[in-house]
């Protein structure tokens, strides 16, 4: 890392998921991060906390990490916990899981019903990357997030910020909701496609291998062209 100009090396540690959404729990933490004498502390920031009403922003706890991290001659990176965290939703706000007509969620095959994300602990699901509604309410909170951290410092506490965490979805091998399935129907695009002919010897041996068993094809429809990915996941825990 280079930060303000000069090499730095991260010696960091980093908080549970929701430490940072409590002033009071952090008290002992940041005790506990002196005495290990790291000089980097990966962070997190809630979308839920930072605007429980659509439009209308709260940083008091992102201010209050700054703070206390510069307080203690400390830098920070950030993860920013929005639209999916560990391949689920559960840190939007409630005004986003309160509306899934506008905010639709992920769906999986019919007898994909335990464990975690859709389906599992009786969640509303993780939201569907294709939710051109779920895309902008998230960019607008992180240009509002990213604008007041300019603001306030300065003096370049927050180092580097990580957009999301593991998207992806569990117990299934693609989003079945409708908005995928009209996705799934149409054509790859042609630049993908371009890319991938031209890069044809360096591609990774597992794109390699689901690319070849469809016959190398040029053109066509997701469908057609990965039919034979078109099933459950083997093993994760996290997204693909």
């Amino acid at each position: 890392m280079f930060v303000d100009g000069k090499p730095f090396i991260m010696l960091a540690g980093e908080l549970h998921n929701s430490s940072a959404s409590g002033l009071e729990y952090m008290k002992p933490v940041w005790e506990k991060l002196e005495l290990l004498h790291v000089n980097t502390v990966v962070g997190t920031v809630n979308w839920e906390l930072v605007e429980p009403q659509e439009g209308k922003f709260d940083f008091s706890l992102v201010d209050w990490q700054i703070k206390d991290a510069r307080k203690r001659n400390i830098r920070l990176v950030l993860i920013w916990f929005a639209t999916w965290k560990n391949g689920n939703s559960d840190y939007v706000p409630y005004w986003v899981k309160a509306d899934p007509k506008r905010f639709p969620v992920m769906q999986r095959r019919a007898r994909q019903t335990g464990g975690r994300g859709f389906g599992g602990r009786g969640g509303i699901g993780s939201i569907t990357p294709l939710s051109e509604e779920a895309m902008v309410a998230d960019a607008r909170a992180f240009r509002a997030l990213m604008r007041h951290i300019k603001e306030v410092d300065p003096q370049h506490t927050v180092i580097m910020m990580q957009v999301e965490n593991e998207s992806g979805l569990l117990g299934d091998s693609r989003d079945r909701s409708p908005l995928a399935e009209s996705a799934w129907g149409k054509a790859v695009p042609a630049g993908l496609m371009d890319y991938l002919v031209r890069n044809k010897s360096t591609l990774l041996p597992e794109m390699q291998e689901v690319w070849g068993r469809n016959g190398y094809r040029t053109s066509g429809t997701w469908r057609r062209s990965l039919a034979r990915m078109n099933g459950p996941m083997k093993s994760s825990w996290h997204g693909t």
